[in-house]
């Protein structure tokens, strides 16, 4: 069970890791790909503010996105408490996102949720038992840990 959260704890904090690089690039030259999103949310207001507030000012945001995700990458791979918060971070973010919906317009509701909805509420429930764990280590101090081990 301890591999298996310490291998769903690379796998998040990766996809944070990875992700930052992603935004910045799109906010900085393909910031009308955030349009859709708007488009896909179960709340009217969400709606309205995507598109009064966050679209005319998207590469901002894009880039707020960025530094929220290099930051929950970074607390993810750490140890302690520091884990916990990023763990937090982004559970809160995917139950955003479930809300937002990952702007891909679907036909009837079920279609929306197994494209829209469901990936994110996978990932959120993959990482509801890690906060649970405890992190003595970092990521990195765990694979060195590991390596340790296999070369005895």
């Amino acid at each position: 069970m301890k591999t298996l959260k310490y291998i769903l704890r690379i796998f998040i904090a990766l996809w944070y890791l990875l992700g930052w690089m992603l935004h910045v690039y799109l906010g900085l030259f393909s910031p009308t790909i955030y349009k859709e999103f708007g488009n896909t949310s179960l709340l009217p207001a969400l709606t309205r503010i995507w598109q009064g507030v966050i679209m005319p000012n998207i590469t901002i945001f894009a880039l707020f996105l960025a530094a929220f995700e290099l930051t929950v990458g970074l607390l993810i791979i750490n140890k302690g408490k520091k884990v916990k918060l990023g763990l937090s971070l982004s559970i809160c973010f995917n139950f955003f996102l479930i809300l937002l919906g990952l702007g891909m317009p679907a036909a009837g509701a079920g279609n929306d949720f197994i494209i829209n909805r469901m990936p994110n509420l996978i990932f959120l429930l993959i990482q509801l038992p890690l906060l649970w764990g405890q992190y003595e280590s970092t990521v990195l101090e765990g694979i060195k840990q590991s390596f340790r081990k296999t070369n005895k």
